[in-house]
């Protein structure tokens, strides 16, 4: 199925009922991070060699802001700090109703491309994440643990361990204060390195057509909803929260992030199923038509997919996803969207 469209499924699947974990609301909402939004002071320790024997350390200070999306179901963390270099990061946090687990999700400034996924769970107020990575050529475990929480403080580190987990090096510590409850909106009026998607920075009413059987007689399906964007790293992302279907329907983030480097956009979604994000899609904007590509399946095809952004308008603007299983010759629509601004952006 294709990541993208993901959400068909979850509006025609009856999901058994069952019991919410302890932190769980009936609805799939958890509210470990609740206690994590807001604006934060940071003073963050960094090795600056890992699993080499080294103890050089280099510091950073600077700004945490957290906010929540989709009713929190998700959160957006961004940090920003200066010390040797100018230290950006991005994490997007997903709950996974089904497992009971929290997904991360990071970006580094200056690239449109989202790392490996760690996955985790908050156990007696210390949440741990885990996943594997490639560093310095060798295959680690990495452990990121959030503790010593307190309504108006927190750590945070991050470890590598090179043996399987039976010894773990600290390379990334911080120690945080609260400065706000609050984490307000960057808003329309950033200083963006890419104009592309100016246009999409609103609220949006969207009225969408769906493909949900193959074959020579596809059958459509069509539902109403709204879209909302934040934009976030001065306009060089944006967050993309969507609602379908009203209290019964499907819920979903879509998260665009820019690399001045190649001058490409990419596309990447989650929807709340289970708050994975699939691959991106990539690509550019050329005389107001957006086309970003990726590969993917469709029932057993692996195909091409492009997502197209066209009809730009002030006030209204058309998206769909198409997939070619001949190389691009030709392309079929599997997804609709026609969406009408109705407000401002998040």
């Amino acid at each position: 199925m294709l990541r993208q469209i993901a959400f068909t499924v979850a509006l025609i699947l009856a999901i058994p009922a069952r019991l919410p974990a302890a932190g769980v609301t009936a609805s799939g909402i958890s509210h470990d991070f609740d206690w994590n939004f807001g604006t934060w002071k940071t003073h963050i320790r960094r090795l600056l060699h890992p699993l080499a024997q080294s103890t050089q350390w280099v510091t950073y200070d600077g700004t945490v802001t957290v906010r929540p999306l989709l009713g929190g179901a998700a959160n957006v963390e961004e940090i920003e700090a200066d010390g040797p270099s100018h230290l950006e990061l991005l994490d997007v946090r997903t709950f996974d109703p089904r497992s009971h687990q929290w997904i991360e999700n990071q970006a580094y400034g200056g690239t449109n491309t989202l790392g490996q996924p760690a996955f985790g769970r908050f156990v007696n107020g210390r949440g741990i994440f885990y996943d594997v990575e490639a560093v310095n050529g060798r295959t680690v475990l990495v452990r990121q643990s959030f503790f010593d929480i307190t309504p108006s403080s927190y750590a945070f580190e991050q470890a590598f361990s090179s043996d399987g987990g039976r010894t773990w090096e600290p390379n990334f510590q911080a120690q945080l204060e609260r400065t706000s409850s609050s984490a307000a909106s960057e808003g329309a009026g950033t200083t963006a390195l890419s104009h592309d998607f100016d246009f999409n920075y609103g609220t949006w009413r969207t009225h969408i057509n769906y493909r949900t059987g193959s074959g020579n007689k596809p059958v459509w399906g069509h539902e109403t909803g709204t879209v909302t964007l934040r934009k976030f790293w001065n306009g060089r992302g944006l967050l993309e929260e969507i609602a379908v279907g009203g209290s019964a329907g499907f819920a979903g983030l879509t998260l665009y992030l820019y690399d001045p480097q190649t001058r490409e956009w990419s596309q990447t979604y989650a929807d709340s199923s289970d708050g994975a994000f699939g691959s991106p899609m990539i690509g550019t904007f050329s005389h107001g038509r957006g086309e970003l590509l990726s590969q993917d399946t469709d029932g057993s095809k692996r195909v091409l997919q492009r997502g197209v952004w066209s009809d730009i308008r002030p006030d209204a603007h058309h998206f769909e996803i198409d997939v070619s299983n001949n190389g691009g010759t030709s392309w079929q629509p599997i997804f609709v969207a026609t969406l009408t601004r109705i407000g401002p952006g998040a």
